[in-house]
């Protein structure tokens, strides 16, 4: 397309790095804390019109980083946190750590830049290829160098309509009808006819709809005359302060004092004990026979070990069950919670001090946690970021669990973003979720990805909630994100053959 027939707004191409700068920044609006969910349909769609009238592949390239760094940039800033408040990193190393982390993931907007530019700009290429090529790459990311699928468009989904399509596919299903809908917008602009408005208008509202119908859909039931008197308990322990010896036996007697309001299930964030289980055999048999006295089962985040102590696990464990329970983490956190590569980057590591920060995976069969004919899926932090991975304890867990430590990212928007991933979890199963976090925000989620009730951040203390636990299989359980991924590929040969037969045609 020649550079006359573009908008002259875009025939500067520092006003299209801008632009597409702003569009990506503007993009973690949708998410949470701030939730202007309607924004983010437009901002892709305006990165989409910027790489319609892109001439070369190098520029489409440009825009498409551009793009990324934007939407990273403002999105995940909160890594700054984690390796220079709480990881012991000095200011410029923390800063330059969290600026490659951000021009790394920024690749993947701008090599789906690059891969759209290679097809004829047909009507396909907007309202098919991009969202499909847009879904392929998050999916990548979900998975790719262990994977970190944090701000995928369709965690924005949670509060509107397309939202019903998370029981269904999952969030990259969520990812695909959002990205489908910012498409024919920037058809519309790109086409401007009335042609492409009527088009544009049908497929948006038949999308929208679609997910407003399966809204009405429940996916479970209530598991009858059964309710659970739960109290989740926020310690509210500084971050710097969590890992010293000194100060153990405060932060036991701390949760212990928010665990005697005599629920039925009392529960402790993730290594709110921050140590291995059995350096403490005699407080734990003392508080184990002061909870069974007032009816009370405690399940506390904490580390265990192999016999030699060899090897370290995070993991949530029973206190006081009727047999020993232990859930291990599977899904670590790279350079959090063990550092990959490490004989290449070892002087790394030394620099950034992370405590436990050097623990090994669990292993063999996952297994919901059981306690009083309830069963209680569960996900440590970071886990309930990957649904297809939380699919192994279904159709058994009757309410989910996740035990999360993110004073890591101190004041900042990742708490929000992370409670937000937690509710699509929530929906995407149809299970309500118990979340219990160090600082906050610690909340009761129900099966519809809706808060019910939250704590305050930053204070210690006790959130007595009541759970309805729930059976039943959505579709998701079944199929995983394989049904997204499968369309998106679908959508992707379409529009290849489409493209092989007009260039038959055209010799």
């Amino acid at each position: 397309m020649p550079v006359q027939n573009r908008p002259k707004l875009l025939q500067k191409n520092w006003l299209n790095l801008l632009f597409s700068l702003l569009c990506g920044a503007a993009s973690v609006l949708s998410f949470a804390p701030f939730g202007l969910w309607m924004l983010l349909p437009f901002t892709i769609a305006g990165f989409f019109i910027l790489l319609f009238y892109t001439q070369t592949a190098a520029a489409s390239f440009r825009v498409g980083y551009v793009f990324g760094v934007g939407l990273f940039g403002a999105g995940v800033y909160w890594v700054y946190y984690s390796l220079h408040l709480f990881g012991g990193a000095i200011g410029p190393l923390a800063g330059l750590g969290t600026l490659l982390f951000v021009l790394a993931l920024a690749f993947f907007p701008a090599l789906l830049a690059s891969l759209l530019h290679r097809f004829d700009k047909n009507n396909f290429w907007l309202v098919l290829l991009a969202p499909a090529i847009w879904v392929l790459f998050e999916w990548i990311r979900s998975w790719f160098l262990t994977g970190f699928p944090w701000l995928s468009v369709g965690y924005s989904t949670i509060n509107w309509p397309l939202a019903g399509y998370a029981p269904v596919g999952g969030v990259f299903l969520n990812s695909l009808a959002l990205v489908f809908c910012s498409g024919f917008i920037a058809w519309v602009v790109c086409h401007r006819n009335i042609a492409s408005v009527i088009s544009a208008v049908v497929a948006i509202s038949v999308t929208v709809g679609g997910g407003y119908l399966l809204q009405q859909i429940e996916w479970s039931q209530p598991v009858q005359d059964r309710t659970v008197d739960v109290t989740m308990a926020q310690g509210n322990i500084a971050q710097e302060l969590k890992f010293q010896p000194n100060l153990l036996d405060d932060s036991i007697n701390l949760y212990s004092e928010l665990s005697e309001s005599g629920a039925e299930l009392v529960i402790w964030p993730e290594s709110a004990i921050p140590t291995v289980f059995s350096d403490l055999p005699v407080w734990e048999v003392e508080f184990a026979e002061q909870m069974q006295q007032q009816g009370t089962t405690v399940i506390s985040g904490g580390f265990t070990s192999n016999e030699d102590f060899s090897q370290f696990y995070n993991a949530i464990k029973v206190l006081n069950g009727s047999e020993d329970q232990v859930y291990v983490k599977r899904h670590l956190v790279p350079f959090g919670e063990f550092t990959p590569f490490r004989n290449i980057i070892s002087l790394l590591s030394d620099l950034i001090t992370i405590p436990m920060s050097d623990l090994s995976p669990g292993t063999g069969p996952v297994h919901p946690i059981e306690v009083n004919g309830v069963h209680y899926g569960m996900s440590i932090c970071y886990e309930d970021a990957f649904g297809s991975e939380m699919r192994a304890q279904f159709p058994d867990a009757n309410v989910l669990i996740n035990v999360s430590n993110d004073a890591w990212f101190g004041d900042s928007t990742a708490p929000h973003q992370h409670q937000e991933i937690a509710a699509m979890r929530s929906l995407e199963f149809a299970r309500p979720m118990l979340r219990v976090t160090n600082t906050g925000i610690t909340s009761l989620i129900d099966h519809r990805g809706r808060i019910v009730q939250q704590g305050p951040q930053f204070e210690a203390v006790a959130i007595d909630v009541e759970v309805t636990p729930r059976e039943g299989i959505t579709p998701y359980v079944q199929l995983g994100d394989w049904l997204a991924v499968l369309l998106s590929a679908l959508m992707v040969l379409v529009c290849v053959i489409r493209e092989r037969s007009s260039g038959r045609d055209n010799r």
